[in-house]
This record gives structure tokens, C-alpha cells and sequence, in this order.
């Protein structure tokens, strides 16, 4: 989806080094992610300059802003959103940025506002969904690209309010208001939820002008491009943060605000919660011996294995290197050790199916507590303290392996 998408992902961290970078809107620039990431943003940029836009735009996100501007650069338009990132604790560790390439649609508002001897043919040929309207909201005309978007013909249009047509029910005074803003001489900048007219709902970016013609003031000439690849691009921009990238588990930022809010559910439920710490055994041995590649396995397996150990609520994180977590909520009749076990057996099945060169081995740590008055980061440290005191030899044996 990013790479087919004309718009541009980055995220940076404190000091404004570019830690990611994706986008099919890159080559429009003549760039491409792997010459970007590892640089800062001072030498993507080529200034230090803290007016210019793009810099100062990161600048003030770093200090807790969202900011959006629009900027030319190498010879494109861009619609771009900063904003901050923010750990667990709340401090900004970076930034993270969206550009929305946009020279077509902004050249081609500019010649419907400047070229008005050749509207019909710019309306017909437009690759925006294009309908004007009365002062009533009601549909006058539209252009064949609004029957491709939303399915409606110009007989089954005209004549009809356009919020009746394509807005969904629940969203139909937010349109009207919209409307009326038009209507009342506002050049309008949105986006927002539309219906096709066989049900479906598509994210689109509103264009409307007002304008009037001789005798009959209140023309509204609204544009409407779809936007849903992008608003899947920005979902997707949003899941590469919050998910490693090798397992596809939670990473350690989503586990964080993802345990906070079991923890919170938990105490409403007046439930137990169980802690399990996990680590890898002899992973840098396997590395060292097989490969990184092979290595690489063993952390995916291990997340399989976890995932076919773990119901499908409970949370299974990696938090970095060789470590994984687990949080679930227990009944009185769900011990640690019961779950420890389902664990251990999941792996002495896997290490059964095919030599691998290896054997899975894995180390568990786990702390049981009421949900209600615990801390995350206490229950954290717990189960952490329970697998190095196993791992001395002093809890529970939970090393898991053939």
C-alpha cells in the first residue's frame, strides 16, 4: 500500500534523525527511503535554518504541536501534517510526518479558477468527483467521475440534497452544516466520511467554492477526491510504529498503552491479571552458530508459539532483542503454572516437528496480582524478577524446551 500511494512516511527520533522513511511520493522527488534514513533531517533539508517551513513544522512538534502546512519542493506541491511522539510517560521521543503529494489537484483547482472559458471540458474530463449546487444544498449538476465515485447517475441525482445522497445517516448534520458554510460564501477545506450509493463508505477530501451566477447567488461548486488510500496509508504508518517489524507482535511503545488499558478493564471486571516474562534462551548461540537468518526464526517461532499458547484477548508483545510478554486476565482456576505448561507444551510440539539444527528454549517468569491498585511498571519488574530468579535457579523451573 505505501509504495503505491503518492505520499511520503517518516518518523524521526529527539534529535531529529530519520529512523523511518517509506512512500511512493519519494521517487517524485528524486530520493528514496534507504538514502534518507540514517541521515538527519538537517541534511535531507540542506539547511539549519529554524524559519524554514519543514524544519520549523518538526521543531514545533518536538515541542508538543501538531502542525500542518502546505510547501513546494523540487518542483511538487505537498499537503504535510508533524506531529510528536510520545512514550508511554508522555515525553516526546520523536516526531512523525505525513506529505500528501498534491500537484495534480491543486493545478487543477487553480485552472478551474482561472480558466473559466474552459469549464466544461475540465468539469467533464476532471479526475475529481464534481457536483454543483443551489443554495438549498440541492444537486444542479454533476460530472461523470461523481457517478464513477458514488455510483449515483445525473438522474438519480439532480434535483436531490446532496446530504440526503452521499453522507451516511448518522453524519447528516455534520454535512449540512458543511453546506451551509459553503453556501454562506466560505471556501471550504474538509474531509470526511461519504456513502456509495450501494452502502460502502469511502474517506474523501471536500474542495467547495462558493460562487454565484447573474441573478442566482449561492452556487456552491464542491470537488470531492478520494482519499482512502491514504487514510489506509496513514493506518498502516500508524500499525509500522506501533509493531515490530519482524514478528508483527506489539512493540514495547503499543504494549505499554495496550496493558494500561487491560489493566483499567480488569479492575472494572474486579479480575486477576497474570504477567508472563519471556526470553529466548541461547539466542546469540544461535546466531553465532546458524546465522542471523536463522536467528531471525527463532524469534518468529517464538511468537508463534506464544500465539498458539494465548487466547486471542490476551496481549503477546516483543519487547526488544531476545525478550517477549505476555499480560492476560486469569479466573481463580488459572494458575501461572497451568499457563507456564501450555506454554511448554506448545514448545515441545514445535521442536518436534523438523530438526531444525536447533532446539527452542525458552525461559518464563511470571507474577499473578489483582488487577485493581497494580502499577504496569511494578507488575513488569515482577515477572522480570521471577525469570532471572528462575534462570539462577531459584523459582520454579520454567525453562522450556524438549
Amino acid at each position: 500500500m505505501l509504495e503505491s500511494v503518492p505520499v511520503n512516511l517518516w518518523s524521526t527520533d529527539a534529535h531529529l534523525n530519520i529512523t523511518f522513511s517509506q512512500g511512493a511520493g519519494l521517487h517524485l522527488i528524486g530520493t528514496s527511503a534507504s538514502e534518507q534514513v540514517g541521515m538527519t533531517l538537517y541534511e535531507v533539508l540542506k539547511t539549519r535554518d529554524p524559519g524554514f517551513t519543514p524544519l520549523a513544522a518538526h521543531l514545533r512538534a518536538l515541542q508538543g504541536e501538531l502542525v500542518r502546512y502546505e510547501t513546494d519542493w523540487r518542483g511538487r506541491s505537498f499537503e504535510t501534517r508533524v506531529e510528536p511522539v510520545r512514550a508511554a510517560d508522555g515525553k516526546i521521543t520523536g516526531t512523525v510526518g505525513i506529505a500528501i503529494d498534491v500537484t495534480d489537484r491543486k493545478s487543477l483547482y487553480e485552472a478551474l479558477q482561472t480558466q473559466n472559458v474552459y469549464f466544461a471540458t475540465l468539469f467533464e474530463s476532471a479526475p475529481e468527483a464534481i457536483a454543483i449546487l443551489d443554495e438549498r444544498d440541492h444537486i444542479i449538476r454533476i460530472n461523470g467521475q461523481f457517478t464513477t465515485m458514488f455510483g449515483y447517475t445525473e438522474f438519480d441525482a439532480i434535483g436531490r440534497s446532496i446530504n440526503d445522497l452521499i453522507v451516511p445517516k448518522e453524519m447528516v448534520e455534520e454535512g449540512e452544516k458543511l453546506t451551509a458554510r459553503a453556501v454562506a460564501g466560505e471556501n471550504l477545506r474538509a474531509e470526511a466520511l461519504r456513502r456509495h450509493k450501494d452502502g460502502h463508505t469511502l474517506w474523501v477530501a471536500i474542495a467547495a467554492t462558493p460562487f454565484g451566477v447573474a441573478d442566482q447567488p449561492g452556487r456552491v461548486y464542491a470537488m470531492y477526491h478520494d482519499i482512502s488510500a491514504r487514510k489506509h496509508a496513514e493506518d498502516e504508518m500508524k500499525a509500522l510504529l506501533l509493531a515490530d517489524q519482524l514478528t508483527g507482535l506489539p512493540n514495547r511503545r503499543a504494549f505499554i498503552t495496550l496493558s494500561e488499558q487491560a489493566l483499567k478493564l480488569a479492575t472494572r471486571q474486579e479480575r486477576d491479571v497474570l504477567m508472563i516474562f519471556i526470553d529466548v534462551d541461547h539466542l546469540k548461540q544461535i546466531n553465532d552458530t546458524h546465522g542471523h537468518l536463522v536467528g531471525d526464526r527463532a524469534l518468529m517461532d517464538t511468537a508463534r508459539v506464544l500465539r498458539e499458547s494465548c487466547r486471542e484477548a490476551d496481549l503477546i508483545a516483543r519487547l526488544g532483542g531476545d525478550e517477549f510478554v505476555a499480560l492476560m486476565t486469569v479466573d481463580s482456576d488459572q494458575t501461572a503454572e497451568l499457563v507456564c505448561d501450555r506454554i511448554k507444551s506448545r514448545v515441545i510440539k514445535h521442536n518436534r516437528e523438523i530438526d531444525r539444527g536447533y532446539e527452542l528454549s525458552l525461559s518464563l517468569g511470571a507474577k499473578r496480582s489483582k488487577a485493581e491498585g497494580t502499577m504496569l511498571a511494578d507488575l513488569l519488574a515482577q515477572a522480570d524478577t521471577a525469570l532471572y530468579e528462575q534462570k539462577r535457579g531459584r523459582g520454579r523451573p520454567h525453562a522450556l524446551s524438549r
